[in-house]
Order: C-alpha cells, then sequence, then structure tokens
C-alpha cells in the first residue's frame, strides 16, 4: 500500500501580466507525489518547471487551483501560516544558492535550525553533520566567497535539509 501524498496539486493553473499580455505560465497541472519519490520536472525554458516549484513550495500562489501539502489544502492559508510550513515541511536549494556571505558554511547551515526555535548547541551538531554528509567537514568555517561552486551548492543542499524538510525542491538553470 502506498503512503499518503505529501503534494498533490488539482489543475493548478498560473497566469501573469506582462504589458498588454496575458502569459499562462501553467495550464491545468495535477499531480501527486508521495514520500521517498524522487522526482525530475523537465521542459524548455518558460515552460513553467520554477513557477510549479514556487507554488508547491508556497512562494507563489496560483491563479487557480488547489495545492495539498500532507492533505491540507494551502489556498485557506495566511501568510504567517505558510511560512511556519515552508520553515517546518519544505526544504530549497536555490539556483543561485542564496548563502548569506558574511556567514560561514556552517552558520549558514545552522540559521534554518535557530529560526525554527532549535537550541544553538543541537544546531551546530546537526549542521556539523550534515555538512559531513555533504563532505565539506573540513570546510565548516569557510565564507560562501571561499567555497567553490559545487561547494556552496552543497551548502545549500545541508541547509535545506537541516529541519528534516518532508519536501526538497530544486531549481537549476540546466533544467531551462
Amino acid at each position: 500500500m502506498q503512503a499518503p501524498a505529501v503534494v498533490q496539486t488539482e489543475k493548478l493553473e498560473k497566469s501573469y501580466r506582462l504589458g498588454k499580455n496575458v502569459v499562462k505560465a501553467l495550464r491545468g497541472v495535477s499531480l501527486t507525489l508521495h514520500p521517498g519519490e524522487f522526482v525530475v520536472v523537465t521542459g524548455p525554458s518558460g515552460s513553467g518547471k520554477t513557477t510549479l516549484l514556487n507554488i508547491i513550495g508556497t512562494l507563489d500562489k496560483p491563479t487557480s487551483g488547489r495545492v495539498l501539502i500532507d492533505g491540507q489544502d494551502l489556498s485557506g492559508m495566511k501568510d504567517g501560516q505558510l511560512t511556519k510550513l515552508r520553515r517546518h515541511k519544505i526544504g530549497f536549494v536555490f539556483q543561485f544558492h542564496n548563502l548569506i556571505p558574511v556567514l560561514s558554511a556552517l552558520e549558514n547551515v545552522e540559521l534554518p535550525l535557530l529560526t525554527a526555535g532549535v537550541k544553538s548547541k543541537k544546531a551546530r551538531e546537526r549542521a556539523h553533520s550534515l555538512l559531513g554528509r555533504v563532505e565539506l567537514a573540513d570546510r565548516t568555517d569557510h565564507l560562501p566567497d571561499e567555497l567553490s561552486g559545487g561547494e556552496q551548492q552543497r551548502v545549500a543542499i545541508a541547509r535545506a535539509l537541516a529541519n528534516r524538510a518532508e519536501l526538497t525542491g530544486s531549481s537549476r538553470c540546466e533544467t531551462g
């Protein structure tokens, strides 16, 4: 028996106004994602991949349709509730990493834990563990500009996993 869906979208539509034109970024997207699934969203530039990830990640809202995370409909949620949901259930790996330049790799991974109320000692232990898992145990004290692009990406991955997110998404430039 398959586990309940962690993400479900129903007939998602997203339109943007560009001057006098309306651009339809998403047209009737329905999908179901279960825990443990690895899903790749592909398509040409401008096909709506990032828009879809932003809507599932609660960074944007659909023009119409529904998004459910763990069976909970997001359409009626207020901004504060969405922020809490993102903090506890969703991890992001951004195309441009978004690491804080004045914080070390360790501090960048600790930050979402501290923001979520994890005690400092536990946050530091978890951050060390995650950086070890992405093979950066020897780079914990380095600032982002002292890391290669690949190392910065791995710090971003560790940060996305810090709060044991149930849903982790990545928008990479190589996808178009």
